[in-house]
């Protein structure tokens, strides 16, 4: 049945398609279609015979090609229903949105060394403090620290906390700006420093141009004496006289010039203010670029040398190694030894305080020695070395008897 419609379909196609074509058929399907213009070419019989020859050969070709298929039908069908071990391909497809981490890897922190003579030296002096080869001068820490007595007030002066706190902006500040060696707010602040400083551009103007501070409106800030911007763009802001304009100075986010325009007066120095045009030239535009280099700071990964063990001492908890970790035994151990101390102290001076200390070392002693027993049935690696072979301290100077674990019979 296949067989026989392969041969007549091609046959009935080649009949019905010239007739279709005749002069003055319409296309089939569209009967508006125009007629066939211009005369029909008539073939001769050798012509005529040629084509029927060549039509012959190619309905021959087709024939044995449908035979052929159905002889292998049964072999093709066979083939495609067989079951084949599945095949997987893969693409690269780059990473999703998700794998992306969050924040930066956590990098251990730098603690801040004592420097040689050579590696403090900048400019021809010698610094206080370099932060990444960026200079911190003696005169620059007492200009802040004079700033901060005078916000604290009579009698309420930390001079530990001030240290601390005018240290860690300094040095924030300086760690900063060495990540933008080269930057566009350093250019920007070189072409228009003249032109504000003869005040063909005002402070204002230049800061609705090129940007201000955090917090500032039209590029006019208030300034408190415990701002975000840090003591020392405070000290600057308090110290310029109103209507002058400052001298450059670095912030955490580029370069600023001030003019105060207007001092308040509190009822104490905490509650002083200063309303000032700034105008800041940002290191960068982009906020991802200023949040990493924040971020390398806050994560202590800036190197930082001190002048001397002074210096070290007074630096923020950042910047130096955290201390040791005391077991509870060495505190109590550390506590008896003090109040030992004063003991001995007290025992002619004020019997009663003496007294009442011995009955604090008392209870510290069978504390430790409750401590000791236990300790015993485990491990010793928590004993002191002071309990270790001796005992502890007694009030008098000498030592606790060492207790001894009990032999079982």
């Amino acid at each position: 049945m296949f067989l026989r419609i392969a041969v007549v379909a091609p046959l009935a196609l080649a009949a019905v398609l010239p007739a279709q074509l005749k002069p003055g058929n319409p296309l089939p399907g569209n009967p508006t279609s125009p007629v066939l213009q211009g005369p029909i070419k008539k073939l001769t019989p050798a012509e005529e015979a040629a084509k029927l020859t060549n039509e012959k050969a190619r309905l021959e070709k087709e024939i044995q090609y449908a035979k052929q298929r159905v002889k292998d039908a049964k072999s093709l069908l066979a083939a495609k229903m067989a079951r084949k071990p599945p095949s997987f391909k893969s693409i690269d497809a780059g990473k999703p949105a998700s794998a992306k981490p969050l924040a930066p890897q956590r990098q251990p922190r730098k603690f801040a060394t004592i420097g040689s003579k050579d590696k403090m030296e900048f400019g021809g002096n010698t610094m206080m403090i370099m932060v990444n080869d960026r200079g911190i001068s003696q005169a620059a820490y007492d200009g802040v620290m004079n700033y901060l007595r005078e916000s604290a007030g009579a009698g309420n002066v930390n001079e530990s906390l001030l240290a601390q706190r005018a240290l860690f902006d300094m040095i924030r500040i300086e760690a900063i700006a060495s990540q933008f060696i080269e930057n566009e707010g350093e250019v920007k602040h070189a072409e228009n420093l003249e032109a504000i400083a003869s005040r063909k551009l005002s402070v204002k103007d230049a800061a609705k141009q090129f940007g201000s501070v955090q917090g500032a409106k039209e590029g006019v800030v208030t300034v408190t004496r415990n701002s975000i911007h840090g003591p020392y763009f405070e000290h600057i802001a308090f110290s310029t006289p109103n209507g002058k304009i400052s001298r450059t100075f670095r912030t955490m986010n580029g370069y600023a010039i001030l003019e105060p325009i207007n001092f308040e007066k509190g009822a104490k120095p905490a509650l002083d203010k200063v309303t000032a045009n700034v105008v800041q030239f940002a290191y960068t535009a982009d906020p991802q670029q200023m949040a990493t280099a924040q971020f390398h700071v806050n994560s202590g990964q800036a190197t930082v040398l001190v002048r001397d063990q002074k210096v070290f001492d007074t630096l923020p908890a950042l910047f130096k190694p955290p201390a040791p970790r005391t077991s509870p035994r060495q505190m109590l151990t550390k506590q008896l030894t003090d109040l030992m101390r004063q003991h001995r102290e007290l025992a002619k001076t004020d019997p009663k305080k003496a007294a009442a200390l011995q009955a604090q070392i008392e209870a510290i002693r069978t504390r430790l020695t409750e401590m000791q027993r236990a300790s015993i049935k485990g491990t010793d690696a928590d004993v002191p070395d002071s309990q270790k072979g001796g005992g502890a301290p007694d009030a008098g100077g000498g030592k606790v008897a060492p207790l001894k674990p009990k032999v079982k019979k």
